[in-house]
Parts: C-alpha cells; sequence; structure tokens
C-alpha cells in the first residue's frame, strides 16, 4: 500500500462531514503574513472577470479597505459580465466605525450598489437568536454576543482564500491569523458560492434608493413566531449539503501529489454541525503516537471537547493548544464590560490546566501555550495533526490540516455562522507548508501552568468565575 492510499484509508471518515473535493497539492498557497493576505486579496479582486464572493463579519472602513474597493471597482469596470455579491453581519456591518465619518461597512460599498445595481450584491445576516423586546434593548456590540456571520470566504473567480481573518486594517497589518489560497477550484469555490447564495436568500438586502435593508425571506429571523424561519434555513442548508456530498463522495484513490478538501460547515442554530461532529470524532480517535496542535484566539474549548481532549484521551497522544495572551487579546485595553473579555479567557485556561493537571499530574501531555509578540494581536485559528505512522514518510510534518472561522468555542458551535476545511495529505512540499506556518505561530507561545494563573497580574475579578460560568455560551 502506498502512503498515499494509507493516508486517504486512515482518515476517510472525513467524508461523512462534508463533500469530497480532490484538489493537486500544486494549487495551494499558504499564506503566513497579514501584508501576504491583503497582497493577495487585492490581486484576487483586481484580476477577477466573471465573480467575486465575499463573505465576512464586517468590511473596515479606513485605506487598507478603500484600497481593496478601488480594487473591485476597476474590475466592474474592466469587465461588464463581471458580479459582486457580499455577505456580511447585520449587526456588526451597520456599527458606525469611524465615528466622524459616520462610515460602516454598508456605506463602503453603497457606490458600488448605486453605480451598479445590477450587477452588485451586498447582503446581511440577522441572527433568529436576537429578537423581540431582547434585540431592542441590547446595545451595539453587546448585542453582537448573540451571534453572527463568521465564515471568512473571499473568492474571484475559480480561486479562494479562507481564514479566520476580517476585513480591516489591524487583520493587514498586526494582527496575526491564518490564510490559504487556493487557485484552479471550480467544484470547491461553486459550493462555497452556494452557501454562501442559500444564507443571502435568507438575509436582508441593500439596495439602490433603499435607506433601510429588505429582507429577502418568506419567514422573518427577528419579528414575531420566527420558528419558521429557523425550519426554512435549516432544510434549505440540509438539502444544499445532502447534494453536494451525492455529488462529491469520498474519493477511491488518494495520490501523492494530491490533496483531499472537505469543508466542514457549523451552523448549530439551524441543527448544521458538520464541524462540531467532525471534531469530537477526531478527538477521540487520534491515531497511535499522533500528537495534535491546536489554536484558538478565544478560549472557550466547550464540555463536549474537553472531555475527548483530557478525560478520554489516550496515553500515547499529545495535546499543544495555542491562545492569545492577555496582551494579544484582540478586547485587551478596550473599554466599558469588554476589557474584562480578556480576564475571563484566562479563567476558562486556568479551569482547562487544573483539570488536565489532575488527570495527567502535569506530565506534559497535554500542554497550554500563550501567544505573545510585542505590538501584535492573536487571532488564528485551527489544527494541525502529525502521525507517527511507519507508512508516513513526512512524520516531521502534518497530515491533516483545519483552517476556517472556527474557534471551538461554545458560540462557534451554537450561535454563529462557521466554515472551516479540513484537508489531508501526504505531498511533502504542501505538508511542509503547512508545518512551517504552525511552527510560525507557535514559536511566539509561552508555555503556562495552572501555577501561572496564580500570579498577581494573572488576577480576575472576584465575579469572573460566576461570570463565565453564565455567559460562556456567548464568547
Amino acid at each position: 500500500m502506498n502512503k498515499s492510499s494509507s493516508c486517504l484509508n486512515k482518515f476517510d471518515w472525513i467524508s461523512n462531514y462534508g463533500p469530497s473535493f480532490v484538489i493537486p497539492a500544486s494549487n495551494f498557497d499558504v499564506l503566513y503574513e497579514p501584508s501576504d493576505f491583503f497582497q493577495e486579496l487585492n490581486n484576487i479582486f483586481a484580476s477577477a472577470k466573471k465573480r467575486i464572493y465575499i463573505s465576512s463579519l464586517y468590511f473596515g472602513t479606513d485605506p487598507y479597505e478603500y484600497k481593496l474597493i478601488d480594487s473591485i471597482r476597476t474590475a466592474l469596470e474592466k469587465n461588464p459580465s463581471l458580479r459582486l455579491v457580499v455577505l456580511l453581519d447585520h449587526l456588526r456591518g451597520l456599527r458606525i466605525d469611524n465615528h466622524a465619518d459616520k462610515t460602516t461597512s454598508k456605506s463602503m460599498f453603497l457606490p458600488l450598489i448605486e453605480k451598479y445595481p445590477s450587477r452588485v450584491d451586498f447582503y446581511l445576516f440577522h441572527t433568529p437568536l436576537l429578537s423581540g423586546l431582547l434585540r431592542k434593548l441590547m446595545p451595539a456590540r453587546i448585542n453582537e454576543s448573540w451571534g453572527v456571520q463568521h465564515m471568512k470566504i473571499y473568492m474571484a473567480d475559480n480561486n479562494l482564500i479562507i481564514s479566520g481573518a476580517n476585513l480591516n486594517k489591524s487583520y493587514f497589518d498586526h494582527r496575526q491569523d491564518r490564510y490559504l489560497k487556493l487557485v484552479n477550484c471550480s467544484h470547491l469555490c461553486k459550493f462555497f458560492v452556494d452557501i454562501i447564495q442559500t444564507m443571502a436568500k435568507q438575509s436582508f438586502k441593500i439596495e439602490k434608493n433603499h435607506e433601510e435593508p429588505i429582507f429577502m425571506g418568506e419567514h422573518h429571523p427577528y419579528q414575531g413566531d420566527n420558528s419558521k424561519y429557523y425550519l426554512q434555513v435549516e432544510n434549505d442548508l440540509s438539502s444544499l449539503m445532502k447534494t453536494y456530498q451525492i455529488r462529491y463522495p469520498k474519493p477511491k484513490s488518494l495520490t501523492s501529489d494530491q490533496a483531499l478538501v472537505v469543508p466542514l460547515i457549523q451552523m448549530g442554530l439551524f441543527n448544521i454541525n458538520n464541524d462540531r461532529d467532525f471534531n469530537i470524532y477526531l478527538y477521540s480517535h487520534l491515531p497511535l503516537n499522533s500528537k495534535l496542535y491546536l489554536a484558538t484566539s478565544y478560549f472557550n474549548i466547550t464540555e463536549e471537547y474537553e472531555k475527548e481532549l483530557i478525560d478520554n484521551k489516550r496515553n500515547d497522544t499529545q495535546v499543544s493548544l495555542l491562545t492569545a495572551s492577555p496582551q494579544a487579546n484582540g478586547f485587551y485595553g478596550s473599554r466599558g464590560i469588554s476589557r474584562f473579555v480578556p480576564a475571563g479567557y484566562s479563567e476558562n485556561e486556568r479551569e482547562f490546566m487544573e483539570r488536565a493537571e489532575r488527570k495527567f499530574s502535569n506530565d506534559g501531555q497535554i500542554q497550554m501555550l500563550e501567544y505573545y509578540r510585542q505590538q501584535w494581536t492573536y487571532h488564528a485559528k485551527g489544527l494541525w495533526l502529525y502521525d507517527n505512522d511507519k507508512d508516513n514518510n513526512n512524520n516531521n510534518y502534518p497530515v491533516l490540516t483545519c483552517i476556517g472561522s472556527p474557534n471551538f468555542g461554545a458560540r462557534s458551535i451554537r450561535r454563529d455562522l462557521e466554515a472551516q476545511l479540513a484537508i489531508v495529505t501526504n505531498n511533502e512540499e504542501l505538508s511542509a507548508k503547512f508545518h512551517r506556518e504552525r511552527i510560525q505561530l507557535f514559536q511566539y507561545g509561552a508555555i503556562v501552568t495552572s501555577d501561572t494563573f496564580k500570579q498577581l497580574s494573572r488576577g480576575v475579578p472576584f465575579w469572573g468565575p460566576l461570570f463565565m460560568r453564565f455567559f460562556r455560551n456567548f464568547f
């Protein structure tokens, strides 16, 4: 059995959680720096001929973002058949970013909507979890805790960049994330086009000469009884996923110059739990003597994940987790109640490490690291799995990686719209790129133990543990 066949056989279960796309390893490009991310985004938007699809939490209002708009505008001018589709979050996309100029994500795209009304579609997804009186009472920013559109998919023609990064200046400059570019992947792009269009049909649209967003669906997400809205979206998504899994089943073979790519969709509020179920299965079926590296910007591992990573973990496996230090947390130094968010995540870390050390006596089987890089914040998430299989000649490189928007936390599972890619390959060149990516992230990690959180500098408010216990599902 060749090593690629062994690789596929060991991980063929991944195809249970999404459609299976076989893509040449040479079509992948791992981007390592925020500046690379911005440059590649600008390049694919500027060179687009037929379509540009943007799915993100929001779109910033700074010079970087204006440059992206200029590139999109130029592409629209040059190509009369080019279509632009944008899906952002309603709550975040209408929040004012620049109070002096009153600019929002919506205002950034408004000139394009007005100039090309038949070719530019701008949608805002509104969570049905925030409705009625509660919606009226919740102030801006805090209301986003109820759930957002969080998928980070950026497409131009048949090229795609998937990331956990938003389109904002900090993500192009000093906020570290992960970024993967795939070229000439028409089938995978079509899948994400259909995912975005499915959610767009159940979202609000900004149209020319209409000040207020227009809801596109039949059943409203936050007015009156929204149970029919939940059911409609669930049915649409389930039907779409089923169609694609039939159309793109588990491959019969995988050569050494290919990679298996399975998109994992997580929209727990609509009973779509492919990503959650994938992670639970992976953690409970880690290969013998393997090492799993996990990264999350906001440490809020769910009880079901903790059970597999700690309680049910075998002694022959190792787990290493990287998360933001308080100083590298995006909420560090913010105003209002959000300034306590880094302390809340620290409390989650403390509880996790105490539980791990009780089980494994602090023997290093489970390791926690905090990312710190002066003047940088941290937003990377995903995983890398290293397999010690004798049939795998690339033991020093990961055989599986996942990259996208989920944070492995409660809100990622239950509240937000999430998407990532699970990628299996034995291609040495591609695996080496993923390995380099992990090394570059983890080099800024400092090991923490339960003793770390006893230091005075890591003290949390007395009400911190109780607060996180009650509101853990919102972070």
